[in-house]
């Protein structure tokens, strides 16, 4: 009789603690308000397996975290408010819920962000900074590797003062040649490290999101 349960209304009832996590295995559940109490803790995780459920009011309690991944999940939802908690971090996004564009569902969490609310402007500041570090470490190195060509050219010209012979003069341009050869490898090989972590700290971070 439970498991066909179709709607739940336990709103204004001074409810406190968590949400029950045995509420998301009611997957007939089609309507859903816990709205007015004074739950707390974090939305349950696998909210995402109610697929049926078309409305969901958890305004006014005192929850916190994140919305859960598994939101974007919710496939009929098509009434939604989670305002006046302590959420934070992004909204989930998916079809279904990328057509519920009212920002007031998500008002009074000072910590959420991402459509339809602000974007969130710490995580594109912190892409913009490590983008930056890295221009300015390739520009470092571009600088150094100018800098060793100018040694190079300076002392090549001024040897041609000192060395005479024809022998001696071929072998000094050899050597100049493979050091400015394994010089720029090398340059390249740390350019290509430092663009390579870069590039991977980014996606930890996109998946840790």
């Amino acid at each position: 009789m439970i498991a066909g349960m179709a709607g739940i209304d336990l709103s204004g009832n001074l409810l406190l603690q968590e949400i029950p996590g045995g509420l998301t295995t009611l997957l007939g559940l089609r309507y859903l308000n816990l709205s007015g109490n004074h739950l707390s803790g974090c939305i349950p995780e696998d909210t995402g397996n109610l697929v049926l459920l078309e409305s969901l009011d958890l305004s006014r309690n005192q929850l916190s975290g994140e919305i859960p991944p598994s939101f974007a999940g919710l496939k009929s939802i098509n009434a939604l408010n989670l305002s006046s908690n302590g959420l934070s971090g992004r909204i989930p996004t998916s079809n279904q819920l990328q057509t519920l564009i009212d920002p007031s569902i998500y008002s009074n969490n000072p910590g959420l962000c991402g459509s339809p609310l602000e974007d969130c402007l710490n995580s594109s500041t912190s892409t913009h900074g490590e983008k930056r570090q890295g221009e300015d470490m390739e520009a470092l190195w571009l600088y150094c590797f100018v800098a060793a060509g100018f040694i190079f050219g300076f002392w090549l010209y001024w040897s041609m003062f000192f060395f005479h012979s024809e022998t001696w003069g071929c072998a000094l341009y050899r050597y100049v040649d493979n050091m400015q050869e394994k010089f720029s490898k090398k340059v390249h090989s740390c350019i290509s490290c430092f663009q390579a972590k870069a590039l991977n700290e980014e996606v930890c971070r996109v998946m840790l999101k």
